[in-house]
């Protein structure tokens, strides 16, 4: 039986590195996800014989409820067999989540199985480069956004920080506290990511975060995004936030547009990954209305019923 436990932060760095190993792109193997995650998702890890497991109760949500794709460097069958062992002792379905096509594939080449799609949890990806350049005809309304914004509050500065710094991560609440104060209706999840948001600056370098604000002239912070690595030139956007008549006049486009640049430019990113859309529509049209240059299908499978 595997020796399953809730991810600390002092579990960050080995996760981080079997998923920089693996080379992966989605925001679920985001490592600072699976920390801030933990109690949404009721996630549980485990490492056994050089491979890393994941093990997620979404609560009902379709695609968020079963094991992840064992990440290591061994023997994948041998790692299945210990997963299946594991769900068998504790009487269990073996079911995999989240899956990447190539994780299917593999999976369906050790036993043959039906594969579904779960559209709710596809990851947005995107190029540092179109983010930071926002070029060519299909973002024409994205630039506008960015150059409104800009015109009106010319003084504006972006603050890019990965050290922790405690006037910083006031601002980022700042902004959340000021974006939260402004919804009409304060749906369950709102609370939830403001609590994720709370724990996110608490362990800030814990976690590897890479922030951002952006400031007017006067110093009043406008609009905030919050990151962190995944793999080797991917990475994944967590919270990004405006508010306002800022939010109206551009802000998220601004501090997304400005973010990007500076993940390109300082830290090397070649992907950015906005995450997936849950399957709200709102959402999906913010997302799509950025053109993604690769959409991240994830997928699940029932490997094996308890007899």
């Amino acid at each position: 039986m595997m020796d399953w436990r809730t991810p600390q932060v002092e579990d960050i760095p080995g996760i981080r590195e079997y998923m920089e190993r693996a080379g992966m792109r989605g925001s679920d193997a985001a490592a600072a996800n699976l920390f801030l995650l933990r109690e949404k998702y009721n996630t549980k890890i485990a490492e056994q014989d050089g491979f890393l497991f994941r093990k997620y109760c979404g609560r009902g949500l379709a695609g968020r409820d079963g094991l992840a794709f064992p990440l290591g460097d061994g023997d994948i069958e041998h790692a299945v067999q210990l997963a299946l062992k594991d769900r068998a002792e504790k009487k269990k379905d073996l079911k995999f989540i989240y899956l990447t096509e190539e994780q299917a594939k593999t999976l369906s080449g050790l036993k043959e199985l039906e594969i579904l799609t779960d559209p709710g949890n596809t990851d947005y990806l995107y190029t540092a480069a179109h983010l930071s350049e926002l070029s060519g005809r299909n973002n024409q309304k994205k630039r506008n956004h960015v150059k409104h914004f800009a015109a009106i509050y010319p003084d504006c500065t972006l603050k890019v920080q990965t050290a922790f710094d405690e006037q910083f991560c006031k601002d980022i609440v700042e902004v959340e506290e000021s974006w939260f104060d402004s919804q009409e209706e304060r749906v369950d999840s709102a609370f939830v990511e403001r609590d994720e948001i709370y724990e996110a600056c608490n362990h800030w370098e814990d976690l590897g975060l890479i922030g951002a604000v952006a400031y007017t002239g006067d110093g009043m912070p406008v609009a905030m995004s919050i990151a962190s690595k995944i793999s080797e030139g991917v990475f994944d956007i967590h919270f990004e936030k405006s508010y306002g008549d800022y939010a109206r006049d551009g802000g998220f486009a601004f501090i997304n547009q400005r973010f990007a640049a500076c993940l390109r430019a300082d830290f090397g990113a070649e992907w950015i990954n906005r995450e997936e859309d849950i399957g709200l529509e709102g959402l999906r049209r913010a997302k799509m209305s950025y053109h993604p240059d690769l959409l991240l299908q994830k997928y699940h499978c029932v490997y094996a019923k308890t007899p």
